[in-house]
């Protein structure tokens, strides 16, 4: 059972027109879609995260670098795991009831925080490989890379707290719905009206705040740190292949650089289509939240695995734990061609 959906926001507020039940549609690919995403980014991040948790636990101490991936991942995990859940209730009609349910609005308060939390973390992770790659002639900058691991852990521990606070107003979100009689031709509809927030928000000026916290900043940071590390990488590589010594270091940091620079365009296609979507929802009639929902999840994929493909304890974990299962697998071979 499936329900097809067309919103648009018009000056008065959003409307959603759910039309009844049909057979195996659209809403149904889009569910399992998800469903598969949310199969993959969980079992990815999950691997990123738990190897990290080890690693925090054998050193005995706080690696910023290690803080920085487990956010990433742990974040990963509760926005794949709440675009599912918006999904779900969304194909399950919740949108039609008659008051929006505190549970859907818990998934949205968890769903944008996440995916803040998810995004500065990147940005900081972009901010803590430039720093230690890079050299610096400037006292400032000289005096930021020497405390460079204290900085970066009050600034996850503010990104928490604006994160946590930022999207607070969402828990008193709910909808105002009415029920039309269609032509002949058409069904009853739910038109779901504009979503009400408390008094004391202006609704635009708020949806502007977020979205530049959100998506603007995050980018600022990362876009600058992203694209000096990758020219210095090059740079260096190059450099090296033209001297014909340490050919192995330089294809390591060419590797860097493409990693690098696919995180890149993975962390701004998902941050540019969260702005079109919202700005778009604000100034004209707006969009389908499907590229939205699709667009976090491919998002959450995507990191997990150019976080293990980038860092080298990652990497090593995984070759061992492919390796493993690839000599239990010749073993149990080896043992039936035995008995046999």
């Amino acid at each position: 059972m499936s329900f097809c959906s067309e919103a648009r926001e018009e000056s008065d507020g959003i409307h959603l027109h759910w039309a009844s039940p049909t057979m195996f549609g659209f809403a149904d690919v889009k569910l399992c879609s998800t469903a598969l995403l949310l199969v993959l980014g969980v079992l990815a991040n999950a691997f990123n995260l738990g190897v990290m948790l080890v690693q925090q636990w054998r050193s005995g101490g706080v690696k910023t670098l290690a803080v920085i991936i487990s956010f990433i991942s742990l974040s990963n995990i509760l926005l794949q795991i709440s675009t599912f859940a918006l999904v779900a209730s969304v194909w399950a009609g919740v949108l039609c009831w008659p008051d929006l349910p505190l549970f859907f609005s818990v998934f949205l308060y968890v769903w944008l925080s996440s995916s803040s939390v998810s995004f500065w973390c990147v940005s900081w992770l972009s901010v803590l490989y430039c720093m230690r790659v890079l050299s610096f002639s400037s006292v400032l900058f000289r005096a930021i890379k020497v405390n460079l691991s204290a900085i970066l852990n009050v600034a996850i521990l503010v990104t928490l707290l604006t994160s946590c606070v930022m999207f607070t107003p969402f828990f008193y979100l709910h909808f105002q719905t009415k029920t039309l009689t269609l032509n002949e031709t058409e069904q009853a509809a739910c038109v779901i009206s504009k979503p009400l927030f408390p008094v004391w928000v202006n609704v635009n000026v708020y949806v502007v705040t977020f979205i530049c916290y959100l998506t603007l900043m995050p980018s600022a940071v990362m876009l600058p740190t992203s694209l000096r590390l990758v020219v210095y990488l090059c740079k260096h590589s190059w450099s090296m292949q033209k001297k014909d010594s340490g050919s192995q270091a330089a294809g390591s940091y060419l590797l860097v650089c493409r990693l690098t620079v696919a995180l890149v365009w993975v962390y701004l296609t998902t941050l540019l289509t969260i702005s079109l979507y919202y700005f778009h929802a604000i100034f004209a009639s707006g969009l389908r939240a499907d590229m939205l929902f699709l667009g976090l999840s491919f998002y959450c994929v995507a990191a997990a695995l150019l976080l293990t493909c980038s860092n080298k304890n990652l990497r090593e974990k995984l070759r061992v734990l492919t390796c493993r299962r690839g000599n239990t697998r010749q073993e149990e071979k080896s043992g039936v061609t035995a008995t046999v």
